[in-house]
């Protein structure tokens, strides 16, 4: 018997998923801070871009009224979300090293939307080359691939 949150290799089930959530993104540089400290030489530190996040909201609560960070609706919208975000960044994963990272216990209010509630998922997009080397074409063309399977199933950027 299959759940509402898995998820079958059908881009129309991630579609539906985004839609039903009213899913939307934004895209930020993802950086690392490299620290070094050497002995005898004073720490230095170096801010390293080293990827993409890729933030999805979703929301379409049935209470939103009475949500809170241990309401079971959250947790299923986050597993939905989830799952749709593994099927638009399959296919991307070949480029680069991506995470989906569900924040359990984060619940963003919309400020463009009288502070509707909205659940997060990030896509993280990076490389596996080392802390010290800055992304490359190589994630800008995942990225690209993720934001293309993202539009193609409804999601609309922030």
């Amino acid at each position: 018997m299959e759940t509402k949150t898995e998820l079958t290799d059908k881009p129309d089930d991630a579609r539906e998923i985004f839609i039903r959530h009213h899913a939307r993104y934004e895209v930020s540089p993802y950086f690392v801070l490299l620290d070094r400290r050497t002995l005898g030489a004073p720490p230095s530190q170096r801010r390293i871009h080293a990827g993409f996040d890729v933030d999805l909201y979703g929301n379409g609560f049935d209470d939103s009224a009475a949500l809170s960070v241990e309401n079971s609706e959250l947790r299923e919208t986050l597993n939905e979300l989830g799952a749709a975000c593994r099927e638009a960044a399959a296919h991307a994963a070949g480029y680069s090293r991506i995470e989906i990272i569900p924040w359990n216990a984060t619940l963003v209010l919309n400020v463009k939307s009288h502070l509707e509630p909205e659940a997060l998922v990030t896509i993280r997009i990076t490389h596996s080359r080392g802390l010290d080397q800055p992304a490359g074409s190589t994630e800008e063309r995942a990225l690209a691939d993720v934001l293309g399977n993202l539009y193609s199933m409804g999601v609309k950027k922030t």
